[in-house]
């Protein structure tokens, strides 16, 4: 009896540290959007509701931004789907740039075949954008008063074939030289579920986080099978925003991501509950 009852107490207080931690404001907060394949204004298909939108997205940012603690990320494919395939407008493209640029991301990562769309509709390359290239790039941008790491992974020049092997390492090493220097590591991939799946398991904590586009499918949260890499992919056309609150950073010996424990995950759908942001709603008239 007294076993468990003890048991039991520890349960109990176990439950209610965690539940503690998850109500404390987040250490940090992750919004993520890629895969928006150049689409802008709210989906007319998506029912009433009318899901998406650069203003939606725009608001969502904002409004997670009041804390001073959120990092806002665009990936790759935002102008463009990966295949061989054109926006639904490109004539609005010059229009999409400058929406885009409107929502001061923290980073926009643009592939070489989104760039020479843009340029082939006569449209800028959004200001502060990173165009990938055949090796990986890094940046560090304080949030909240703590430095976080971003790779930029490389471009493979077959993007439906497997990411070759050197691609893989030049990742790795470029974020593994961040270790040291920043509070957390963020990785923003073009490659695809597949490639990003193999690279988290086959390169262990390289990366305390994956932020995930190109080919597969959408999701708000997995981890590495060790659990060093929290990784989170975009859906497409914009009808949402992924986010990513972590109650704690990486660095004690042996961390591990747990949802509910020390980061928790949600796709938020771009409906009502985000009004249109004016001022990028007037860019897309």
């Amino acid at each position: 009896m007294r076993t468990l009852t003890t048991l039991l107490l520890v349960l109990a207080v176990t439950a209610m540290t965690t539940a503690a931690a998850l109500a404390a404001e987040p250490a940090l907060t992750i919004l993520y959007a890629g895969n928006t394949y150049g689409y802008f204004d709210p989906c007319p298909t998506c029912g009433p509701q009318k899901l998406g939108g650069l203003a939606r997205r725009a608001s969502a940012i904002d409004t997670a931004r009041a804390s001073g603690k959120t990092l806002a990320i665009a990936g790759p494919w935002e102008f463009a789907p990966e295949v061989s395939a054109a926006p639904p407008e490109p004539a609005k493209l010059p229009a999409v740039a400058k929406a885009h640029e409107k929502l001061r991301y923290d980073a926009l990562a643009v592939t070489p075949q989104e760039a020479a769309i843009l340029s082939a509709n006569k449209a800028a390359l959004p200001k502060g954008a990173v165009l990938l290239g055949d090796a990986p790039t890094t940046a560090v941008v304080n949030v909240g008063g703590k430095q976080v790491g971003l790779v930029f992974f490389p471009m493979p020049k077959d993007i439906s074939a497997a990411v070759p092997d050197k691609l893989i390492d030049a990742a790795a090493k470029a974020a593994v030289e961040l270790r040291g220097k920043v509070a957390l590591v963020v990785g923003v991939s073009p490659w695809g579920a597949l490639d990003e799946e193999a690279f988290i398991n086959a390169k262990s904590g390289a990366v305390d986080v994956l932020l995930g586009s190109g080919g597969g499918s959408g999701f708000a949260s997995r981890t590495s099978k060790d659990g060093r890499t929290l990784w989170t992919r975009a859906y497409i056309k914009g009808k949402t925003i992924n986010r990513l609150d972590l109650a704690a950073l990486p660095g004690a010996p042996g961390f591990s991501w747990k949802i509910g424990e020390n980061f928790t995950a949600k796709v938020d759908p771009l409906d009502e509950n985000f009004p249109q942001d004016p001022a990028v709603e007037a860019i897309l008239k």
